[in-house]
């Protein structure tokens, strides 16, 4: 990041010794908000989102000190921001005491402007490793790229080809899929494989945003005075993520009126803050994403046309979990190790007939379904090998000759039944088609051609 991009925020109530470090910073290509109190500091913090706050130790009414704990500890504050303390002679023994609490490097006042532009490089690199570093390992975890990677199943062969081709490109994509099945994972997965992976993520939940005011007040920002209780300017989702990704899930959820200004911003690329007449431009690449049929929304008047088609440039679709049976046993596994680091437990080892019926369970709650039920197994008590007994799957047993076809709560085509009970009865029957036909009292003949038409045989199979 360039020094014209970083932004600091200088707390300093000598205006002399104030301006004197504003204009050595400035000079370097720092954007420098300057306030003489930490009260004035707290309202800046919550109103935008500094790189780097330098605050002086000793101050009328609120200290230093007290600046950094209410950083470091209240909630609502980012802990990750850098505090660098200024310090004079006498204050040393203080600033050193500012280092445990958890500022990142104390400054003598009179430290030359090289020496001050040097150590604050130093904080801002060792800041940005850090929050690299938490990226990194949020991506690592099996909470979050376990569910995207794993891609054994044809079906999530063929997404994350899409998700390669895509990525690179600036092209608003639509995420769809069913509720559990891991649409932010993926958005993230796209994010990591744009080329820019470290730059910000941005994510918001349409649906927490029912009011058209609180949409845009998040989204687009407000200007002090806008509304009653908007006291200070906020920066919205769209400033926060400038060239990094914003990704608006449940996008369902909008209201019409809201769905109205978000198609505005995509067909021109601006927009303006809530009660202000400055134009911005978006610098941040949008991701979208649902669990509703948009096409069934557009046709029963909930959302607009127009927009339906704006995103649906380049749509990508998450496979059920009943359709990644290829899948379920590895991440199985990939969880269970997840759950044992995190409970501090042995992970258990799922026996073959656990996993057979893993295999043949619907999974309507998809991975988000998996995932609990594998944590329960972790953190009941129990030790050894998971057998079929202990597996605690809603719905009727798989054990039967039945074929289960379990209904989404927001439904699906008759298609997808169709090739949900071929799926179970081949799966029921070791792939033995005259067996899977018997089980839909349907003709083998019939029933080749729905294998056929829904690609259901497996690689030895197809020749």
């Amino acid at each position: 990041m360039n020094p014209g991009e970083i932004e600091i925020l200088l707390v300093e109530d000598d205006p002399r010794f104030a301006q004197r470090i504003k204009r050595n910073l400035e000079s370097e290509g720092f954007i420098i908000d300057w306030v003489e109190r930490g009260d004035l500091a707290i309202e800046k913090i919550r109103a935008k989102a500094y790189h780097l706050l330098l605050t002086d130790i000793k101050m009328p009414g609120s200290s230093g000190i007290d600046l950094l704990e209410a950083v470091k500890i209240r909630p609502g504050f980012d802990p990750d921001l850098p505090v660098v303390m200024l310090t004079s002679i006498d204050s040393v023994e203080t600033a050193v005491q500012s280092m445990r609490l958890g500022a990142a490097d104390y400054i003598k006042k009179d430290a030359g402007r090289d020496e001050v532009i040097q150590r604050l490089h130093k904080v801002l690199g060792e800041a940005r490793i850090h929050r690299e570093n938490l990226d990194l390992k949020a991506r690592i975890s099996a909470g979050a790229i376990s569910e995207g990677l794993v891609a054994l199943s044809p079906a999530m062969a063929g997404l994350m080809s899409e998700i390669r081709e895509l990525a690179p490109t600036p092209v608003t994509i639509l995420i769809q899929g069913e509720t559990g099945v891991g649409k932010e994972v993926i958005a993230r997965e796209i994010h990591s494989l744009s080329g820019k992976p470290t730059d910000h993520w941005v994510a918001i939940n349409c649906a927490a945003l029912p009011e058209d005011d609180k949409f845009q007040s998040e989204v687009f920002g407000h200007e002090r005075g806008a509304f009653t209780g908007a006291s200070e300017r906020k920066r919205g989702q769209f400033e926060q993520a400038e060239n990094g990704t914003l990704f608006l899930d449940e996008v369902g959820e909008l209201s019409l009126d809201s769905q109205a200004k978000l198609l505005r911003v995509l067909e021109t690329g601006e927009f303006s803050r809530m009660g202000g007449s400055q134009t911005l431009q978006l610098k941040a690449r949008i991701l979208l994403a649902t669990n509703k049929d948009l096409r069934r929304e557009v046709q029963e008047g909930r959302f607009r046309n127009d927009l339906f088609f704006r995103i649906s440039i380049a749509p990508i679709t998450i496979p059920p979990l009943r359709r990644r049976h290829e899948d379920i046993e590895p991440l199985c596994r990939l969880l269970m190790q997840d759950y044992s680091r995190r409970y501090g437990k042995q992970p258990r080892q799922f026996s073959k007939a656990a996993l057979e019926r893993l295999q043949a369970y619907s999974w309507p709650g998809n991975v988000r379904e998996l995932r609990n039920v594998v944590e329960s197994l972790l953190v009941r008590g129990k030790t050894g090998e998971v057998g079929p007994d202990e597996l605690r799957l809603e719905g009727p047993s798989q054990g039967g000759a039945a074929v289960v076809v379990q209904l989404p709560e927001q439904g699906m085509s008759l298609d997808e039944i169709e090739r949900m009970a071929v799926e179970q009865a081949m799966e029921k029957a070791g792939y033995n088609q005259s067996a899977a036909a018997r089980l839909l009292q349907i003709s083998p003949d019939r029933l080749a051609g729905r294998v056929k038409k829904f690609g259901l045989m497996r690689s030895s199979e197809g020749g």
